[in-house]
């Protein structure tokens, strides 16, 4: 399994890369094949049960399910259709048969949020006991549980037929036709084959081209808490349609979405915030869940080290641990996730990217986002924004999902939570915009609402321009000069389609420097060019954090103390300069979530925040220009250390001709960073000095492309240097004096 691809994979992988109308176009499902079992596993599966059941892997598994029979008469049900597969008994396979129509008859959507996932679970259990008994049903019986699976598929929010809701994101995009209506329409398609056609139907018609043209970005829209759970169920197609001998029908860069939570999994097994999160049901101290999606990929397509990550992180839930005991590989080995790269892009659609320093206790991490495109529902307004953890999260998402005042669309995630100003981004203030029709929605300042924040329903309504969900462009990205442990990582993006008619042009820059420093490990350069319509549009460059920051002239400082926690993080502004920058606090008490003259608020109880991850910021740093012009820039550092052993380099700020950058001088080497103010690629040379007599390690970006020359004054030897098209950007270390940089006909 681990490597074969079927015939329908090279349809999809092929579909992915064509254009829209060819994506739409239908695409015949596979039919399930004659005969049962056909649902979730085989002739072939079935022989390897008794290993299985036996294997030391799987033991706390098979344990698991036993306790779960002997509380639960639906997990009883498929525990004891799992026994009749390995030794069959005729009399006690009748009576379960009828008591498993029993309990289809009887299930009713309960009261409760998300009611529909509980009659949709029950058609599992009902598929089955139907698909793995089949032949003791009785033709009454059959037409009985068809009658079930109806009534019940007709409770799911995307209708029978499953015509409602979006097949992109929301929650059609979930179990509701991706397991539930498709495993029993499987089950029953000899009798019934219209339930199997449309849930096959829409899923290779719309689930399937969207996630085949997402799927070479390597990562998942959805945030920390949605993205993997929805991963997750995109799962039951792949093992579904493989058993049933179609092979792979996804695109095969689906193997790797998964390393974007290894990336953005923290020290103390928290994921880096993302979208919409589940705090309120992770409890601090234990790793986030990864909803089984880590142990599902890394079996369907043998990644040791994504096993490596399920084990750390855990996964399965009761309503889906049986699922593990039929699909996971007991022979797998893990392997160590502390022998990847310490950089990973994430790229189209996306366009994110993280740098780490490492994979232990004190590894500072930082994610840097574009978002070329904004899916919407979980997903925030956050093109440009920027987390740093070290020893603790220091520059962080802000706000609650949940809470007293957090529910789904209530007036703190419409206006706060969702919104760009609950982020490390920009904002630019015209107080005459209106963000929507809808009068929920007020004015923050920043990213204009995507189609008005409507879900896409297919992957042609997310690429039609006129819904606006393009959201920005990539600019350059890369890391090196050694691709295992970099000493940069660069993201560079244009974000002018993020935002409304307001700005004529946003683009921001990223360098994390792994500066190699005992106190001092690491920095994060963010370079920004705004430019707005009216020059009077007030611009802000925005920083949160968890704790009150310190203002210390044109910079400040975060600490991070709480459960343990030792991190501290300082900023150094270097643009606007000193005469025109204005660098406030905002927050505290009655403005945790300030927005233009109103408080947002929202908290959860004491109880809840103590045994909780809750992480919602009370603090912001706004930076922002004095006088008002149209064009402005922001240049700042950000040094992390510990603050129980605290250092700090200085910085200053470095201007060549049409380029900006800074010096860091560190204790063994001086670390220079030049971009271009424009942020345009250019052929022209380039000049710099790097002061003192340490070691210089030097990043030029906005290169053109191609062989360039970095030669130092004097008698000392040139260095080859090759520009990529997707960097743009020349790395070099050398003696620290004067250099020019050239570029080689």
């Amino acid at each position: 399994m681990n490597t074969r691809i079927g015939t329908v994979a090279w349809v999809a992988a092929t579909l992915a890369w064509l254009a829209v109308g060819a994506l739409a176009a239908e695409v015949a499902p596979p039919r399930p094949p004659s005969g049962h079992p056909r649902l979730y596993l085989r002739e072939a599966q079935i022989r390897d049960l008794p290993r299985r059941l036996s294997h030391p892997t799987l033991a706390p598994v098979v344990a698991r399910l036993e306790q779960l029979a002997a509380r639960s008469p639906q997990f009883r049900a498929e525990w004891q259709a799992l026994q009749q597969l390995v030794r069959p008994d005729p009399a006690a396979g009748r009576a379960l048969v009828a008591e498993t129509l029993a309990l289809l008859q009887r299930s009713e959507l309960p009261d409760r949020q998300d009611a529909c996932r509980v009659t949709g679970r029950m058609m599992v259990t009902g598929a089955i006991v139907y698909d793995w008994l089949y032949p003791l049903l009785s033709a009454d019986q059959r037409q009985a549980y068809v009658t079930e699976f109806i009534r019940l598929a007709k409770t799911q929010e995307c209708g029978y037929p499953p015509t409602r809701q979006g097949s992109v994101t929301g929650h059609s995009s979930e179990a509701m036709i991706m397991r539930d209506m498709l495993s029993a329409g499987i089950a029953i398609h000899d009798e019934y084959p219209e339930m199997y056609d449309h849930a096959a139907g829409r899923f290779f018609r719309e689930h399937l081209p969207a996630r085949n043209w997402f799927y070479p970005g390597h990562a998942y829209h959805q945030g920390d808490s949605y993205g993997v759970h929805r991963f997750s169920w995109d799962l039951f197609p792949l093992f579904i349609f493989d058993r049933m001998g179609a092979g792979n029908v996804y695109h095969p860069d689906q193997r790797h979405v998964p390393y974007l939570w290894v990336y953005t999994t923290r020290p103390d097994g928290q994921r880096l915030r993302a979208g919409d999160t589940f705090a309120s049901s992770a409890p601090r101290g234990r790793p986030w869940s990864d909803y089984g999606s880590s142990m599902l990929t890394a079996s369907y397509y043998g990644d040791g080290v994504l096993l490596s990550q399920a084990l750390q992180q855990g996964g399965f839930s009761d309503n889906e641990a049986i699922f593990e005991l039929l699909w996971r590989d007991p022979d797998l080995k893990p392997q160590p996730i502390a022998g990847l790269p310490r950089s990973r892009y994430f790229g189209t659609p996306f366009g994110w990217m993280v740098a780490r320093t490492g994979w232990g206790e004190d590894a500072v991490i930082a994610e840097m986002k574009i978002n070329e495109y904004n899916f919407v529902n979980h997903q925030h307004l956050d093109a440009g924004a920027f987390q740093i953890y070290a020893r603790g999260a220091l520059a962080i998402d802000s706000g609650l999902y949940s809470g007293t005042g957090g529910a789904y669309g209530s007036a703190h995630t419409t206006n706060y939570y969702w919104r760009t100003i609950a982020h490390n981004a920009l904002l630019i203030h015209d107080p005459a915009e209106k963000f929507s029709s809808r009068p929920e929605y007020g004015n923050d300042g920043g990213q204009r609402l995507p189609n008005n924040r409507s879900e896409p329903r297919t992957l042609a309504d997310l690429l039609d321009p006129a819904k606006g969900y393009r959201t920005g462009r990539v600019l350059a990205h890369g890391f090196g000069p050694d691709a295992h442990t970099p000493a940069f990582t660069l993201l560079q993006g244009d974000l002018t389609a993020a935002y409304s008619r307001k700005v004529r042009t946003v683009t921001r820059s990223f360098v994390f420097l792994n500066l190699g420093e005992p106190k001092v490990p690491a920095a994060l350069l963010v370079f920004d060019r705004v430019i707005s319509a009216d020059p009077s549009f007030r611009k802000f460059w925005l920083l949160h954090s968890q704790e009150e920051p310190r203002l210390a002239g044109t910079g400040a400082v975060i600490d991070r103390t709480e459960h343990g926690a030792r991190g501290r993080l300082q900023l150094d502004v270097l643009l606007p300069a000193a005469n025109d920058a204005r660098l406030e606090k905002v927050g505290g008490p009655g403005q945790e979530f300030w927005v233009f003259g109103r408080n947002y608020p929202n908290e959860v109880d004491s109880a809840r925040r103590e045994r909780g991850s809750h992480e919602t910021g009370a603090w912001r740093l706004e930076l922002t220009p004095r006088e008002p012009a149209a064009e402005n820039h922001f240049l700042t550092v950000l040094q992390t250390t510990d603050r129980l052993a605290p250092g700090r380099l200085p910085v200053t700020r470095l201007d060549r001709g049409e380029r900006t950058g800074c010096v860091i001088s560190g204790s063994t080497a001086t670390t220079v960073v030049l971009l271009r103010r424009d942020q345009t690629r250019s052929s022209a040379a380039v000049e710099l000095t790097v002061p003192g007599a340490n070691p210089a390690r030097i990043l030029v970006t906005d290169l053109a492309p191609g062989r360039w020359e970095a030669r130092p004054a004097g008698s000392g030897a040139p260095q080859a240097l090759e520009v990529t098209e997707s960097s743009g950007a020349a790395w070099w270390e050398g003696p620290s004096g004067a250099w020019t940089l050239t570029r080689r006909p």
